[in-house]
């Protein structure tokens, strides 16, 4: 990998979320070596004049249906940027295969939870065999909750001398406002499996049994806010990310894993307990309806325009809030909170999968391979093993996030509230 031409290739560039990562990348303090990719190189070259990108960001042709084109891509990049959704439905299995095939890291923004199974089945041993990392959903899907999920349980771990599994994991969050018409797209494009959507399988992308793992919960107290917070859609497929983390670390038997009976749960604050359950029910009615009538889903493609997002000024005046205490069966709690100003699931987003991608291809000798011991390398790996607190120090570092692990104490939280 050493001898590509780029570091990174952003595939997907023009679209709303793509150009957020071009930007980011743009003002990014390593001046890594980078190029824009997707179907039409006159949009390319167009995107790099408005968005005043140099001339060595180079341009490279491809799409999904030309198998000989991705190859072509993907062999001249270290990592490769997949910006290119709804995933399935734009084949992007096919995009994973060549970066398989040609040795190269792949990171997306997949929430499509019957998607990054495919991907599991199909690629994760190969990808092991050849070193290399292929990690999905690395944006507000569903990095935030794996990663501080990851943290807090070392942490709670570091405080009892490894000597008490971790039970339970507890993920308060704020939802960001609006959506754009990728992320409605993608909703969508999951009414072929169904499940996808629905509270059930929690172990869906792990590779171990756990039946009890997501279930139809409206509300749920979060002691670390003092407040009350609701399942909602997000909670489905991070619930499968975080159990995928889980199972890989259990399987390995690596020094990180967090206990065989871990459980997970999360939820977004409400103002109050009533407002929550109505929150979770509306949501599951909502999808119930998006996922059963076509009529439904062909007017919520057409509520939003192609490459639409939020506002600038909602891209910049969000905030992302997430803090997840994990607990530990001889009662020992810690907590990983992690705060960024913007809109979570779009600027932070494009910051987030930078990030990742550049963890992936960073210093080995700078992060953590918790399957060191396994002499295992690589596969289809979560946000938080790809190298947990190299992520978390690159973000602080470069992407104006703050991110701490603490013990956790529910009376000092009582006495500020």
């Amino acid at each position: 990998m050493s001898q590509k031409q780029y570091d990174l290739v952003v595939f997907g560039a023009t679209g709303y979320t793509g150009k957020l990562v071009c930007k980011y990348l743009l003002s990014h303090p390593e001046k890594r070596s980078w190029a824009v990719a997707g179907r039409s190189a006159s949009r390319l070259s167009s995107l790099k004049s408005d968005l005043g990108l140099p001339s060595s960001v180079g341009v490279i042709e491809a799409e999904t249906s030309k198998y000989a084109s991705l190859t072509a891509m993907t062999a001249q990049a270290k990592v490769l940027i997949n910006i290119v959704g709804p995933y399935r439905p734009f084949k992007a299995s096919e995009v994973v295969r060549a970066c398989v095939e040609t040795g190269t890291h792949y990171v997306d923004l997949s929430g499509e939870t019957g998607f990054n199974k495919d991907i599991i089945d199909e690629f994760h041993l190969a990808a092991q065999a050849k070193g290399v990392t292929v990690s999905s959903s690395v944006g507000f899907d569903s990095l935030p909750f794996d990663l501080t999920t990851y943290l807090a349980a070392q942490k709670v771990k570091q405080l009892t001398g490894g000597k008490s599994d971790v039970k339970l994991a507890e993920c308060a969050y704020d939802l960001p406002e609006s959506l754009s018409a990728g992320t409605l797209a993608s909703a969508i494009a999951m009414a072929s499996e169904k499940e996808q959507m629905f509270s059930v399988r929690g172990d869906w992308l792990s590779p171990i049994a756990k039946p009890d793992a997501l279930s139809f919960n409206t509300v749920r107290w979060f002691p670390q806010r003092q407040r009350w917070g609701a399942q909602n859609t997000f909670s489905i497929h991070n619930t499968r990310m975080v159990n995928r983390t889980w199972g890989l670390l259990e399987h390995h038997h690596s020094p990180q894993s967090y206990g065989k009976a871990f459980l997970y749960k999360e939820g977004t604050i409400v103002p109050f307990k009533l407002a929550g359950i109505l929150l979770s029910y509306m949501n599951a009615i909502s999808i119930w309806f998006l996922m059963n009538f076509a009529l439904v889903r062909s007017l919520a493609a057409k509520s939003m325009p192609a490459n639409s997002g939020p506002s600038e000024k909602s891209l910049v005046n969000n905030r992302m809030k997430v803090e997840t205490v994990a607990t530990a069966n001889d009662g020992t709690k810690a907590i990983c909170r992690m705060k960024a100003k913007g809109h979570a699931g779009y600027l932070l987003t494009a910051r987030m999968i930078v990030e990742t991608a550049l963890t992936i291809i960073d210093d080995k000798g700078r992060k953590q391979n918790p399957f060191e011991k396994a002499g295992v390398q690589g596969g289809v790996l979560t946000p938080a093993l790809v190298g947990a607190e190299r992520l978390a120090e690159r973000l602080v570092e470069f992407s104006q996030f703050e991110i701490t692990t603490e013990k956790f104490d529910e009376n000092e939280v009582k006495k500020t509230k």
